[in-house]
């Protein structure tokens, strides 16, 4: 017998998530260096991997055997046993399809398939019982031998001679009773009986690493696992002879095993694409009323236009011709129809997005807003008849409605060929380690201390993260418990640990999704989604739709919506796209907001730039990318926009670099200068940009020629040419797709639209928005303190769910943007005063409001963020502390309004253990600096006052410039870096990785006017961290710049100072002024007795004494140096007055 030919059918990958370790990729390599020439796939209950799996297996020249373990129900809902389907061919697969979809979505009380729906897709489908966890192991060891036999009998009736007796040997418990039951019924029933491992992950080394995964999916610890008896070590991948040997008192288990391998020969189908049936509303074919609404959208788009109608007739002919010739009329058609339900229910579309907006047909289709042709777009960048692909439209929809899209299709194809897309969720770094650790039954404290020593950095690895602290990897070298941790976590780093459905994709089949993949349901929401990811399902040729949310689209909708409250007459569509007001806010940096252009850097480049032109947004939004940044390409296009000289190497080239000041800019650019100068048609142009783009040389080393020979026929020079094909080839890998840019740019000017002459109502939309993102409600409120815009403090009687407009200048803030509020109460909160008017008192609301909503926890928020300082006599600290005294006060009145009591508490309440109902307050309560802290912690702001004010008239005296006069002065400054001493208080703080052996730690720091990132090496981390402490003013030295990778204001730190420390560095001297009528000689002599307690320092003492008429300087008999501390401060202002001391600075 050729041992190679043994195949392990029954094997678990990664894919099945409760239980297996196994990678495709490994799993192949290994199979590949045994010799073995194939695999088999039979995840538990999905077959998540199969096409990543057939794909692997095909490319290595290995067998692929698609299959699946199962979960059996009797009919009447007894649970029997798992079983492993193996799909034969393509109806088998078909089958296992709609048994698998069947489990998913049949909403029963338990998760498996019946012994109906396995009957009625039975055909070419084999059928192992499942081993010692399967229906033969199960049933023998805990049911009566009868029982046993009926089962088998059932399941053989359904799959006859394609039922097999599984029998593994893994060192489980009753195992060989099992074994030997198995084995007797098989001879009695006259079944055949195969080998298998029931395989969990390749190596025996690898069984805990599986055993924390199951843990990890259970919530259990690792320790209640011990006297498990599901797995065993031996449930590895073994190699053909370990198995022969394993199986050879039985040896017609492998020879079955062969059996089984010959009789499966699934084939994926070949490719082809697979467009769904459009649901034509006419009795006209899909070309011809294709071809109807294209004609129909150019006439009323040219109707009451100077437009020449023959231009784009001719474009729009060629367009049409195009898209008939490659079958993708219904695609459009199916498109079209989608978008326009969704404009038509008033759900906002985008303008476009990627090459889309090249497409006249788009655009007057309605697909897209931009026009082509104005813009000089082109069709082939989208759709190129000389590179066959599927058209790929990405749309926009307002986040908020964007389900309401989704739910159409559904409505319009059907549930049955609709699907969203499944997403991985996979085990990080940080969240493997903190995994591992909990199941370990390791404390909160160690393993979050662990976890957070890998620095922060997106898909970084434990194995570099290693590398990169020196922190991690001492722990790791030294301390056992930190090395068990990490090791694990390296085997199941990576592996899927949940799945969730894709942020946009949908498929639409056209006929039942079963007939290519089968479905699946997520176990926490009612939601249907593929099998498949995004990248399996295109490579089987169906069509996916890129349904996008985007939260600008709700913005602006939002705006629109407040805006139209006082004018009903206001559209979007109609502003102008050469307001002079909208260029002016840009070229002052107001962009805070703005789509796409309020990132720091791209203020920097506004300013530099000045636009004054559509075109210059659409220029500047391809231009911030990494590429062009990492050149001079940026300095280039604003020098020469602002009369550096341009030299054009030949005349044809201005037509097409003019708008982009002489560079090569878009990736259309290219195509054009190949098709004027080269002589290319469009479509091969677009082959051109390809190739440049992807850097295929040889296919370069082609088109060189080609070009080459194409300007000859147009009369250019040679090394001209070369010399325009270089510059085409180098800057063809910055080019950006000019389509792209246009759309993006006008949901920029339509934003900054809104901002210039509605900044009330924009700032509303804005905020409210992105309630549930701290960082981005901070950049807004001090972008609203910049232009003079007031946010009223939250108030528990004038602010709704969401922010919106008081009145002019003036802002309600929202109760849904406060920590520990949400959604549901803070409207519970707003229709309760709807409709029983204003709360009168903090007990007034307790007595009012839902309580489990409204719980303790929210209560406490809404006391924090200030909500009730208005009718309130009490400080919020005290408010907090008897949160549980008024919840029960509040619990007690409804209870008795319920029962029609007219008292409001009964006698066995003591008044002693009242809170008294306070009134209206006219005066709020400044809120203490604990106070604030908490309202910070709640609002990720301070906003009602901050914690430096106190401080801030000592700053300024230390001529220190503050984070907003910094930010303003390097945005405007053509030096990017300088060096700078910063005053603020921390209140945020994260590692992050930055190249291969470092990692800093990075400090959000506040004061009041802006915020700055101060970013510390390791080495400077450790020197400063004892002091490094949130809410404490701290003053910070060292580089200030923009940072290259997130466009914020950021530091290098060098020094750090506390308050005292930065008193005795900068200060000059020490100011005393007595009044004339204290000055004596036994105060003078007190005074000097406290300098001599603090005589450490550098810090000279100045003693004056001040009359009606002058102040004058008293004689010390001595110099007196001091080292200034708060107690020093305390005890001389004890002795001489508040107002008595200053100190003065350099």
């Amino acid at each position: 017998m050729n041992l190679d030919n043994f195949t392990h059918l029954h094997l678990h990958t990664c894919y099945s998530l409760g239980s297996g370790t196994i990678k495709i990729d490994d799993l192949i390599k290994t199979a590949l260096k045994n010799n073995i020439k194939s695999l088999s796939l039979t995840d538990h209950l999905n077959i998540f991997g199969a096409i990543k799996f057939y794909n692997k297996c095909i490319a290595s020249n290995v067998k692929p055997i698609i299959g699946c373990e199962i979960p059996i129900f009797s009919n009447d809902s007894k649970k029997l046993g798992n079983i492993v389907l193996l799909c034969q061919n393509i109806n088998g697969y078909h089958n296992l399809n709609k048994i698998l979809s069947f489990i998913h979505t049949s909403r029963s009380s338990y998760l498996g398939a019946d012994l109906d729906i396995l009957k009625k897709y039975n055909s070419d489908l084999i059928c192992l019982s499942g081993g010692r966890n399967g229906l033969c192991g199960v049933n023998i060891l805990n049911n009566p031998l009868t029982i046993v036999e009926e089962i088998l009998k059932h399941i053989s009736k359904i799959y006859q001679s394609k039922f097999y007796i599984e029998i593994d040997r893994t060192d489980r418990s009753n195992e060989n009773n099992y074994i030997n039951e198995s084995l007797y019924f098989a001879s009695k029933l006259k079944l055949p009986v195969v080998a298998s491992n029931d395989v969990l992950f390749m190596a025996e080394t690898d069984f805990e690493a599986n055993e924390v995964k199951v843990a990890i999916n259970t919530k259990t610890k690792l320790d209640d696992r011990v006297n498990q008896t599901d797995y065993s070590f031996n449930q590895y991948f073994k190699t053909p002879k370990e198995m022969k040997s394993l199986f050879s008192d039985i040896p017609a288990a492998i020879s079955n095993v062969s059996e089984i391998v010959k009789m499966c020969n699934f084939k994926m189908p070949e490719f082809k694409y697979h467009l769904p049936k459009f649901s034509n509303p006419t009795n006209k074919d899909d070309v011809t009323y294709f071809k109807d609404l294209c004609e129909e959208g150019l006439r009323n788009y040219i109707a009451h236009s100077s437009l020449d109608k023959n231009k784009y007739q001719i474009r729009l002919d060629r367009e049409i011709d195009v898209i008939q010739k490659m079958g993708f009329a219904s695609y459009f058609l199916i498109v079209q129809e989608f978008i326009q339900w969704a404009k038509n229910n008033d759900v906002p579309v985008g303008p476009g997005r990627g090459s889309g907006a090249g497409s006249l047909v788009a655009f007057v289709l309605g697909i897209t807003a931009i026009d082509p042709i104005k813009y000089n777009l082109l069709f082939e960048r989208f759709l190129n008849p000389e590179r066959i692909s599927m058209p790929d439209f990405d749309i926009d929809f307002c986040m908020n409605k964007r389900q309401k899209v989704i739910d159409h299709i559904i409505s319009t194809y059907g549930q049955e060929k609709v699907s969203q897309i499944i997403t991985y969720s996979t085990l990080s770094a940080r969240a493997v380690i903190r995994d591992v650790g909990r199941v370990l039954d390791f404390s909160y404290g160690f393993v979050d201390y662990i976890a957070k020593l890998v620095p922060f950095s997106l898909g970084i690895k434990i194995s570099e993260a290693l590398k990169s602290s020196k922190e991690l990897a001492k722990e790791y070298k030294t301390k056992d418990d930190v090395k068990n941790i990490i090791d694990l976590a390296q085997k199941i780093e990576g592996l899927p640990r949940g799945v969730g459905t894709h942020a946009a994709g949908i498929v639409i089949s056209p006929s039942n999704i079963t007939d290519f993949m089968p479905i699946y349901s997520l176990e926490d929401k009612n939601e249907l989604i593929t099998q498949f990811d995004k990248d399996d399902i295109e490579s089987i040729g169906l069509v996916k739709f890129d349904i996008l949310g985007l939260t600008t689209l709700t913005v602006m909708d939002e705006a629109v919506k407040l805006i139209q409250v006082n004018d009903d007459n206001f559209n979007l569509n109609d502003i102008p796209l050469d307001d002079s007001n909208v260029f002016k806010l840009l070229q002052d940096k107001m962009t805070t907001g703005i789509f796409q252009l309020e990132s720091l850097g791209m203020k920097k480049y506004m300013a530099q730039l000045k636009p004054d032109k559509f075109e210059d947004i659409v220029a500047l939004v391809a231009l911030y990318r990494p590429g062009p940044l990492g050149t001079n390409m940026v300095d280039d296009f604003i020098s020469n926009k602002h009369g550096a000289e341009i030299k054009y190497e030949h005349p044809l080239l201005e037509n097409i670099l003019s708008e982009t000041n002489g560079l090569i800019l878009y990736q259309e650019q290219v195509m054009e200068i190949a098709k004027s100068l080269g002589n290319y048609s469009l479509g091969d142009a677009d082959l051109l940009r390809r190739a440049m783009g992807k850097k295929k040389q040889k296919e370069m080393e082609d088109h060189r020629s080609r070009f080459i020979l194409g300007c000859k026929e147009n009369n250019i020079n040679t090394d001209v040419a070369k010399s325009i094909f270089d510059k085409m080839e180098k800057f063809a890998g910055y080019g950006f797709n000019k389509s792209h840019s246009v759309a993006y740019a006008m949901l920029a000017y339509q934003t900054a639209y809104l901002k210039s002459y509605y900044p009330t109502e924009f700032y509303s939309a804005a905020l409210s928005s992105d309630m549930d993102n701290t960082n981005k409600i901070i950049n807004l409120l001090t972008a609203c303190k910049q232009s003079n815009i007031n946010i009223k403090l939250p108030d528990i009687n004038n602010s709704n769910y969401k922010f919106f407009p008081l009145k002019e200048k003036v802002i309600n803030y929202g109760l849904g943007a406060i920590k520990g509020v949400g959604e549901n109460a803070a409207k519970h909160i707003w229709d309760i005063k709807k409709s029983g008017g204003d709360y009168q008192s903090i007990e007034d609301f307790c007595s009012r409001v839902n309580l489990s909503c409204v719980n303790s926890g929210t209560i406490e928020s809404l006391i924090s963020s200030g909500c009730f300082d208005s009718i309130s006599n009490k400080t919020r600290s005290e408010n907090i502390s008897n949160i549980h005294m008024l919840i029960s006060q509040g619990h007690k009145k409804q209870l008795d309004l319920a029962a029609g009591q007219n008292e409001l508490f009964d006698t066995a309440l003591s008044n002693d253990n009242l809170i008294t109902e306070s009134k209206y307050e006219a005066v709020r309560i400044i809120p203490s600096n604990r106070e604030l802290i908490k309202e910070r912690k709640v609002l990720g702001y301070y906003l009602s006052s901050h914690p430096i004010k106190i401080y801030e008239k000592e700053i300024s005296d230390m001529n220190l410039k503050n984070i907003s006069n910094i930010n303003s002065l390097i945005i405007n400054s053509s030096n990017l870096k300088f060096n700078s001493i910063i005053a603020g208080i921390i209140i945020d703080s994260r590692s992050q990785k930055i190249s291969k052996n470092k990692f800093i730690t990075i400090y959000k720091v506040d004061d009041s006017t802006h915020q700055i990132n101060i970013s510390f090496f390791e080495e400077k981390y450790l020197q400063y961290k004892n002091i490094l402490k949130e809410d404490e003013l701290l003053f910070f030295s060292g580089e200030v710049f923009i940072d290259d990778y997130d466009s914020q204001l950021s530091m290098r730190a060098e020094r750090v100072y506390t308050l005292s420390e930065a008193r005795n560095k900068y200060s000059k001297y020490l100011s005393i002024v007595l009044p004339s009528e204290l000055l004596s000689k036994e105060k003078v002599a007190q005074i000097k007795y406290i300098f001599q307690k603090y005589e450490s320092g550098k810090t000279q003492i100045k003693l004056f004494y001040k009359t009606r008429d002058f102040i004058a300087p008293v004689n010390l008999s001595k110099d007196i140096y001091v080292l200034i501390t708060d107690k020093l401060l305390s005890d001389i202002k004890s002795l001489t007055g508040n107002d008595s001391v200053t100190i003065k600075y350099h």
